[in-house]
């Protein structure tokens, strides 16, 4: 498309624009004139009507007046009584002389003339409207206008009452052309009166020559909606009409007309001098138009180079462009003004797009840029993956805006290392360092990463997540470092110093993990035999007998082979759905119970819960509704949960423990020992019994120092009036140590190995008289089984 000159664009714009002025202006006047016509001619119409109805009324009274009068005179109705035709007649004729009336006559009520004043209704004729003289019998009179003898006349029928009616009375004036004129000439309007019979016969009575009648028919047909040119002369006439008088055979229209040639004289003068006028100003304009347009080129050309400039992403050549006119001096200013912003506003979206904006570290996708960036240099290099340990819980007891604070203020520690660094999310960190760092190195970066955080007066002790990943032994693309950081971040949290160097056996861990997890959500979901719950007997140390056993979770995969427990139960704490696999073993050991029960057995099973379960707000609910529906005591179940899940949160696990305890529930603290529980935590925990952690017992009667541990636990647990539970008896010796020491429980393959469902049965019925405890008295030492 070939381009046009700015000059010609002037000249075309101010031409187009007069000339559409111009026509707007015309089509404005034409619209306007049109309107004020159609309105005054509605008005003069309306007016015309108004008189026309007016004097129909006032001849309409009249009438009434007369037949009122003639048939109210009594002479007149004992003449008609009579039959008296020569005196009915002698009165007619006065009585239309005396009030001027064309018609005067009498009916017979079956519509015969018995008398007339006219020669087209003689004494042996039938009146015309028959309609009319059924209502003047039934409503006492009637009114119309009628066609009779080529005439039109406005009649009115009264009853002659004896005091029934016994004839009809017609009065009527006649519509003649002399009236109509009269009336043309008041109105200012053409009036025609049409009578139309249902044959097609017209009568038409006008004020304008007959030769007109045709553009008056037809202007009632078209009405004034139709556009009306300038200067033209068709469509002479703008008319209206309206229904008078209206019969079964016959109807009378009034046809009232404005000459429009008369009133679009002057606005088609008014016009003519619009169009003059505006000519000469398009001339005026373009001439003005063309001296502009040169004037304008030059800045608006230079203009128009520094916005390419500035579209090309160069803004740092300053705008100056002088000019005469202060539009142009002022859109040259603000060409440097939008240039400025621009280049801020698009260095603020590059820094965002590239930036956390609550650390101002770099974001995972800048990061990502800056791995292949250095990849592309083919020179190896370190990767750090950094986990805040227990961020959630920062963000959970002391707020998020603790949690963002914290996030800020080690960003900066960050920063100062050198190297790069991004914020993936949460408190998941990358560190590019300049430099490889050996370990030494990393542990004195490290000591200055967690020193103490003071955030709103709270001190926060930050512990890292540290993960390695080696360019180019360890990983050859940008994906697949991020995803080895993650494992190798994600093994940390089992290292004791929290620091985990990728290895290739991490991945491998890692996609044996994913399996896990996959089947494990198979198993749950569907109507399998491969997971299982086996139960592991409780003897008491005072009674000797087993009355409490421990649902121990097993699942022996079809593809995976058997899987630990202690292997998928952190996989499906991590994943989120461990509430499922707790809701699968309160059901399988409530079944079992229910079938224990029937056969006489009595067991009180504890299950583990964690602290997920604990805060889980349906599980209390769900556990008291399906033990009432299987009928069983709340004192068949028990729970235990791990020391180290209570002290995550100890004052929530209170909270929600002291539910189960409300609700008659016994509650261990499992593992105990191993977690580290504070003794003002302790003594507040709603738990019925201490569960020592077994491995403070598997070698019991070889180590003094785990005799030393457990015998204090026992005291404490005394101190707190606690039960005491020992796991991992696994021999006589031990057994006995506990006995001495007041153990009330213990629990371990010297008792039996945990069994399935109907190997517990057979269990207890084959070791009922089992003599577990010895007969001699308790002893306060150990001297006699060491």
């Amino acid at each position: 498309m070939a381009l046009r000159t700015l000059n010609y664009s002037i000249f075309k714009l101010a031409g187009g624009l007069l000339s559409l002025t111009t026509c707007a202006i015309l089509i404005a006047v034409w619209v306007s004139t049109t309107n004020h016509a159609r309105t005054q001619v509605a008005q003069g119409l309306h007016i015309g009507q108004s008189i026309f109805t007016q004097v129909l009324a006032s001849r309409e009274n009249r009438l009434y007046n007369s037949a009122e009068v003639l048939t109210a005179d009594f002479g007149f109705i004992q003449s008609v009584a009579s039959r008296d035709e020569a005196t009915i007649t002698s009165v007619l004729y006065n009585h239309g002389e005396r009030i001027s009336a064309d018609l005067m006559a009498l009916l017979k009520l079956d519509g015969n003339v018995i008398s007339s004043t006219s020669n087209e209704l003689d004494g042996n004729g039938t009146f015309f409207g028959k309609e009319l003289i059924e209502a003047a019998i039934s409503d006492g009179g009637a009114v119309s206008i009628l066609e009779i003898g080529k005439k039109l006349y406005q009649v009115i029928l009264l009853t002659v009452d004896a005091p029934v009616p016994v004839a009809i009375a017609v009065v009527g004036f006649e519509i003649n052309n002399a009236l109509i004129e009269e009336l043309a000439t008041i109105t200012k309007l053409s009036i025609t009166i049409e009578s139309r019979a249902a044959n097609g016969e017209k009568l038409a009575i006008s004020s304008l020559p007959e030769s007109e009648l045709g553009s008056v028919y037809k202007s009632v047909s078209q009405g004034f909606d139709i556009p009306r040119l300038p200067f033209a002369r068709e469509n002479r006439f703008f008319s209206k009409r309206f229904l008078i008088s209206e019969l079964a055979d016959r109807q009378v229209w009034i046809i009232l007309s404005e000459d429009l040639n008369e009133l679009f004289q002057e606005f088609n003068l008014l016009q003519l001098e619009i169009t003059f006028i505006t000519l000469l100003s398009i001339a005026l304009a373009l001439l003005m138009g063309a001296i502009f347009a040169k004037n304008l080129t030059q800045p608006l050309t230079d203009l128009a180079i520094m916005a390419q400039r500035i579209a090309r992403g160069d803004y740092h050549e300053r705008i100056d462009t002088q000019d005469s006119t202060q539009e142009i001096n002022n859109l040259s200013v603000a060409f440097g003004v939008m240039q400025e912003n621009v280049r801020l506003r698009e260095k603020k979206i590059q820094y965002q797009a590239s930036h956390d904006l609550l650390t101002n570290l770099y974001n995972r996708f800048h990061f990502t840029e800056i791995i292949k960036g250095k990849m592309s240099e083919k020179r190896p290099f370190q990767v750090f993956g950094l986990n805040i340990l227990g961020f959630r819980g920062i963000n959970d007891t002391f707020g998020y805006h603790v949690g963002d604070s914290c996030l800020r203020a080690l960003a900066v520690r960050f920063m100062k290392l050198g190297g790069q660094v991004a914020r993936l999310s949460g408190g998941e960190l990358l560190w590019l360092p300049k430099q490889p760092v050996n370990d030494v190195e990393l542990l004195a970066l490290r000591r200055q990463l967690e020193q103490p955080l003071e955030v709103e007066n709270t001190v926060l002790n930050i512990r890292f997540l540290i993960g390695l990943v080696r360019y180019p032994d360890d990983t050859e693309d940008v994906q697949t470092l991020f995803r080895r950081v993650s494992i190798a971040v994600d093994h940390a949290r089992q290292q004791e110093n929290l620091y985990q160097v990728y290895r290739q056996e991490l991945e491998e861990s890692y996609l044996y993990r994913l399996e896990v997890l996959r089947e494990l959500k198979q198993a749950l979901s569907s109507a399998q035999s491969e997971l299982a719950i086996f139960y592991q007997p409780k003897l008491s140390l005072h009674t000797g007998q087993v009355s409490k056993a421990e649902a121990l979770m097993r699942w022996n995969s079809s593809r995976l082979g058997f899987v630990s427990p202690e292997l998928f139960i952190p996989i499906a704490e991590q994943a989120g759905f461990i509430t499922q696999i707790t809701d699968w073993v309160i059901d399988r050991v409530i079944h079992d119970s229910c079938c224990w029960q029937k056969i006489g057995i009595n067991l009180q099973i504890a299950i583990n819960i964690s602290v997920h379960d604990v805060a889980n707000v349906d599980l209390l609910p769900g556990i008291m509704q399906r033990l009432e529906q299987a009928g069983l005591d709340k004192k068949t179940l028990a729970f235990e949960i791990t020391e180290s899940d209570l002290m995550k949160d100890p004052e929530k696990s209170i909270e929600h423990l002291q539910a189960f305890r409300a609700n008659g529930f016994n509650l261990a603290i499992d593992d105990f020992g191993t977690g580290y529980s504070s003794l003002a935590y302790l003594k507040n925990m709603p738990v019925s019994e201490l569960k020592i952690d077994k491995s403070f017992i598997l070698k019991l009667d070889q180590q003094i120092n785990d005799q030393s541990i457990v015998r204090n636990i026992l005291a404490l647990a005394r101190s707190f009036n606690l039960e005491v539970v020992a796991e991992g008896v696994e021999n006589e010796n031990a057994l006995r140590l506990l006995e001495a020491w007041g153990c009330d429980w213990i629990q371990g393959y010297f008792i039996s190995r945990p069994m399935a469902n109907d190997q517990i049965q057979n269990w207890l019925a084959g070791h009922r008289s089992v003599k577990w405890i010895s007969p001699r008295a308790k002893v306060g030492g150990c001297e006699d089984y060491v």
